[in-house]
């Protein structure tokens, strides 16, 4: 997993690099921006180990990394959210279940969680995951206002695709939910009971 891991930061980060050469030389400062961020963004695991010593584990990570992996160098470098129908949609649905995965992580790591408190480990994933919704959607309404553009396609949806977006992320959130509560009332170790066990023996 580490190795995996690495290999998506160095691709991405080499990536993001490539894609920057032609905005830097067509002086689009917006761009090259979204390209050049590419390597910070990849590397917050790593900056967030070293800072505070959290004690991340190679599937945490990797939960965070496969996912900027596609929403940010596939949509926004590669552009795969102007290119692919529907991409933004799928990608905000899988924003839904990878908070999901760092709400419970949260709730583990921060000595919070019961596997007996069923209804409130929901009830705080989703709102954890509607939190991180509203704030990215409040990110990309000052970007849109600071660069001129227009991620959230206000000019042309008004305020659908930003609704659309943040349902989309709850979807996503009570997807996984469905699964947490299977694998905990069955005792089934798919994916979440897995994850749960590798996080609290880190």
């Amino acid at each position: 997993m580490k190795k995996l891991n690495l290999l998506l930061i160095v691709i991405a980060s080499i990536g993001g690099i490539y894609f920057s050469i032609e905005p830097i030389m067509n002086g689009n400062i917006y761009k090259t921006l979204i390209c050049l961020s590419i390597i910070p963004v990849m590397l917050v695991p790593t900056i967030l180990k070293k800072l505070f010593k959290l004690n991340l584990t190679p599937s945490v990570e990797f939960v965070y990394l496969i996912f900027v992996f596609f929403a940010h160098f596939l949509g926004s470098i590669v552009n795969f959210y102007h290119t692919v129908n529907n991409y933004d949609k799928i990608i905000h649905l899988a924003s839904g279940t990878v908070t999901a995965f760092f709400a419970l992580y949260s709730l583990i790591n921060f000595k919070k969680y019961d596997h007996k408190s069923i209804l409130f480990n929901v009830l705080f994933i989703i709102a954890f995951t509607l939190t991180v919704a509203v704030f990215w959607e409040f990110f990309e309404y000052f970007n849109d206002n600071l660069f001129g553009k227009d991620a959230q396609n206000v000019l042309t949806t008004g305020v659908d695709d930003t609704m659309k977006d943040m349902i989309a992320a709850f979807i996503g959130s009570i997807l996984f939910n469905i699964m947490y509560i299977y694998e905990v009332k069955t005792g089934n170790t798919i994916l979440i009971n897995k994850f749960i066990k590798e996080v609290e023996n880190k």
